[in-house]
């Protein structure tokens, strides 16, 4: 799963708020920061209450790579773990047309050194500071809210210490923060597997499970020339990895999510924002699939463009399919309404019909556009945007007054923590698994004669004797994610790593403006399959020895 977000400007006019419970019970819903979690829902539904050690070593071990994607530190040595698709971009830098690291892959055993990624820069979170008063206090005054940011800012920074503190608005601009950083940027590549084995299926399983995935790749973070210490905030391998009804978390870094959008602004995205994105990636992928057929070095140099571009495509028609579900949009309608009842304010009331108006006359006007007209669409989208602001203020405030702590702000690409259980879900009449295993993928490149994209490399064909045919492969669980949580380790309640995100299933494809916890799946790669694997397909002794702390 690609970062969505990526494609820019799929967020670059869309507001960001708050989301909120329906009057049901809550699900394992929300993308929590680290300073706001449902402590309560967790120790009732869970009898888990996670300690401030716990929440500052998950903080801590947890990195956001800069490309667009999440990771963790998973040795005392600098090991850094995220998805291979994550690490492609930077794969496909280090390559040449000669030397190619994206198809066969990457072993810094075999290749004789670490190889230090192009342009690649991580970021830990190492503090929190609360900006709300003083900004309010400027937007009170009437004065550059954004200026007065870049101060506070730059207060916190300090770059001889390599820390970097970036704004963060919340909540629709009623909450502001400044997350302070670590910032890492020799980063340098261990290994990753072949890129058949990574995206195994490849775009035809692309968003969908069962799956057979080894979507995973190793960094090691240096800062003065030598790998830096991690002993004190690196996530342990559970070699078992997870189980079926286990509580798992996963701390990552969403990338957007407009789950706070009124009904009628998803009306808007449903009947004119979401068809055209959908126009333009399908033009997209036909134009740079136009250019690879032309040479073998456009072929090479597009093959990262292609995929992104393919995977966003499959994205955004999945969030078009979640917005034709009349259901689905009568109970985003009846949540509307219920928040308007529930506060028994006038103002919120009127702040629902104005933005109705302002979805009506942005629908009316772009009726008849096309793909040609897109930029102008886009410049009157963040005019509308900018147009509905107070009214956003005005129900947001209700939403706190009337549901208080159990909002969760939309993703904003920082660090959030999310939960949930390891288990499968009923897909239309059948019943879904909550893993598959390694007898799994051969038995699937074996229906499909090993012919593409369900082949496998020759190493994997000859190691099939070698490898225990049980062991788990990929998993499911109800964990909330969304693009940007690829590379995110997934957890158990020891903060121990079980696997490793890498997807969602196609029913979460919607997730990026509603939760449904009986089909959303966050799809990851099982911990056992990657020890299993280095171990024996690829004899990554010294790798297995480092991850598992030589057991």
């Amino acid at each position: 799963m690609k970062t969505t977000f990526a494609v820019p400007f799929a967020v670059a006019v869309l507001a960001l708020g708050a989301t909120f419970p329906s009057s049901s019970t809550l699900p394992d819903e929300g993308m929590w920061p680290f300073d706001s979690l449902p402590l309560k829902q967790l120790k009732e539904k869970y009898d888990f209450e996670p300690t401030k050690e716990w929440l500052d070593h998950v903080r801590l071990g947890s990195v956001r790579f800069d490309t667009g994607g999440s990771g963790s530190f998973v040795s005392a040595d600098g090991l850094v773990m995220t998805n291979h698709h994550v690490a492609l971009e930077t794969i496909q830098k280090v390559s040449t047309p000669e030397k190619d690291w994206v198809e066969p892959g990457f072993s810094a055993r075999l290749f004789g050194e670490e190889v230090p990624g192009k342009d690649l820069v991580l970021r830990q979170l190492v503090d929190v500071k609360d900006l709300t008063a003083d900004v309010m206090a400027v937007k009170a005054d009437g004065g550059d809210v954004d200026a007065k940011l870049a101060e506070l800012c730059a207060g916190l920074s300090d770059e001889a210490k390599h820390l970097e503190a970036q704004p963060v608005s919340l909540y629709d601009g009623n909450q502001y923060r400044a997350y302070v950083y670590h910032v890492y940027d020799d980063v340098r590549l261990v290994f990753a597997p072949a890129k058949q084995v990574a995206f195994y299926g490849g775009d035809y399983d692309n968003f969908t499970y069962p799956r057979w995935c080894l979507d995973c790749a190793f960094f090691r973070v240096y800062e003065d020339g030598a790998p830096i210490d991690s002993s004190k905030w690196f996530f342990q391998f559970e070699t078992d990895g997870a189980k079926n009804g286990d509580l798992v978390f996963v701390s990552g870094h969403p990338g957007g999510t407009e789950r706070s959008l009124t009904y009628d602004e998803m009306v808007m995205h449903r009947d004119l924002w979401t068809p055209q994105v959908v126009a333009l990636l399908t033009n997209n992928v036909r134009v740079i699939k136009a250019r690879m057929e032309q040479s073998e070095e456009a072929a090479f140099q597009l093959r990262d463009t292609y995929f992104g571009q393919m995977n966003s495509l499959k994205a955004f028609t999945g969030h078009l399919n979640g917005l034709l579900d009349d259901e689905r949009m009568a109970l985003i309608q009846a949540r509307d309404q219920e928040l308007i009842e529930k506060s028994g304010k006038e103002e919120v009331a009127a702040a629902f019909a104005a933005i109705k108006a302002e979805m009506g006359k942005l629908l009316e006007k772009h009726a008849e556009s096309g793909l040609q007209d897109f930029q102008a669409m886009r410049k009157d989208m963040a005019a509308s945007t900018e147009a509905v602001a107070e009214h956003k203020t005005v129900i947001n405030k209700a939403r706190f007054d009337v549901y208080g702590d159990q909002n969760y702000p939309d993703a904003t690409f920082t660090l959030r923590l999310a939960y949930g259980t390891v288990q499968g879900y009923e897909a239309g009449t059948t019943k879904v698994s909550p893993k598959t295993t390694v007898h799994g993928l051969y038995e699937r490149n074996a229906a499909f004669d090993n012919e593409h994209p369900f082949d496998l490399p020759q190493q994997w064909l000859d190691k099939k004797g070698e490898l225990d045919m049980d062991t788990p492969y990929n998993f499911v669980s109800t964990c909330d994610i969304i693009g940007g949580n690829s590379g995110s380790p997934i957890l158990d309640r020891d903060a121990k790593v079980v696997g490793l995100v890498f997807d969602g299933n196609i029913e979460s494809l919607p997730g990026n403006y509603w939760f449904d916890e009986e089909v959303n799946r966050c799809v990851g790669v099982h911990a056992a399959i990657m020890i299993e694997a280095l171990a024996k397909v690829y004899e990554e002794y010294g790798l297995v020895s480092e991850l598992t702390g030589g057991k």
